[in-house]
């Protein structure tokens, strides 16, 4: 039997409310969960005499229920202090009939009974506690009071339930994925490492793959493009793996080029036309255009191809600005005068330089 993992949530900190802003939270509580005749906060005028809040209900027939409340933003209390807050809500006024208190920790059995035992020697009609596990499922039932009180983290915790299930379904499919796509006997074999080392496209089944978002239903057709965005589907080149997905070689079949100036700012070019490749001020350097696509972002795959092809499919999610990539950076190409050694074009340094008119 599998035992599926629970989604846990903190405490709301009751601590890092002040005693007024706790006896706010109290009264917004009461208020919120309650159909009042009258309800007043008497604790924030500074002069309570043993009540914070004290609430009035209409009953039918004209009889009116009273309720006295006293809170207290403690992270513990004691018998005496229990026993305390009873004592001041009874000096302090006619008997109620109801006394509510309202503490921001929890209670042990023993106190309870013993708080129980001593209101009804006193004839307190009924005695009714809140402690932080009832004041927890309260804010909860009641998100705009928790978020007055604590802030609207919905959303935060919304993303961080989404970022879960994202690594969780990219871990899933990157052990099928690598399991399925790598070459795993030429892997294996030492002879192959410095070869596999120089050009890490080798350690996959394939040179080449297609890549066809999960929305498309032109394949194998060509699809219209639309205002400059990807084709839906097309055919791309393997370049590595990285720690959180599939790199592709975007420029294989055509090249890339960069523009370099003698600071080491650079900038690609996208049109074999641009004048600035012609400029002194820049100095022109063939790269490698890299794509990455994370795991998560792969919906499923196919390693033999179809009628059309022999290659491996991905399925992907276009969901980085209608691309599947999560990052694309550019990379040296290696040659005979550095080992054929690739390495990355520095990031920070990739800048927008002027058009030449």
């Amino acid at each position: 039997m599998s035992i599926k993992p629970t989604q846990t949530t903190n405490r709301p900190p009751f601590s890092v409310l002040d005693p007024s802003r706790f006896e706010d939270i109290c009264f917004m509580l009461l208020e919120a969960m309650y159909n009042w005749h009258e309800l007043i906060h008497i604790g924030r005028t500074g002069s309570d005499g043993g009540v914070d809040i004290k609430g009035t209900k209409l009953l039918p027939g004209g009889r009116k229920e009273t309720w006295l409340v006293q809170c207290k933003r403690h992270a513990k209390v004691s018998q005496g202090d229990l026993k305390s807050m009873v004592d001041k809500i009874i000096v302090s006024q006619p008997m109620p009939d109801y006394i509510l208190l309202i503490v921001s920790c929890d209670l042990t059995k023993a106190k309870y009974e013993y708080i129980n035992n001593y209101y009804q020697e006193l004839g307190v009609p009924e005695l009714i506690i809140w402690t932080a596990t009832s004041l927890e499922a309260f804010l909860y039932a009641h998100p705009k009071v928790k978020a007055v009180a604590f802030g609207d983290d919905s959303g935060k915790e919304k993303q961080t339930k989404t970022n879960a299930q994202e690594i969780i379904r990219g871990l899933k499919m990157k052990d099928k994925l690598l399991k399925a796509i790598l070459n795993h006997k030429a892997l294996n074999n030492p002879a192959n490492r410095d070869k596999i080392f120089n050009d890490p496209s080798l350690k996959f089944i394939s040179e080449d793959v297609y890549i066809r978002s999960v929305d498309d239903r032109t394949y194998p057709n060509m699809p219209e493009r639309q205002n400059a965005k990807i084709s839906p589907w097309f055919r791309s080149f393997f370049h590595d793996t990285y720690h959180n997905g599939i790199e592709l070689h975007l420029s294989a079949a055509i090249g890339a080029d960069i523009i370099m100036n003698k600071d080491g700012y650079w900038e690609p070019i996208r049109s074999s036309d641009d004048e600035r490749l012609k400029s002194p001020l820049y100095r022109v350097v063939p790269v490698k255009c890299i794509g990455r696509i994370p795991y998560s972002g792969i919906a499923a795959f196919i390693t033999d191809g179809d009628e059309m092809t022999s290659c491996p499919h991905l399925f992907c999610l276009f969901d980085h600005d209608g691309m599947p990539y999560e990052e694309i950076y550019y990379k040296f190409q290696g040659n005979k005068n550095n080992g054929f050694i690739e390495w990355d074009v520095d990031r920070s340094k990739q800048t927008v330089f002027p058009k030449i008119k």
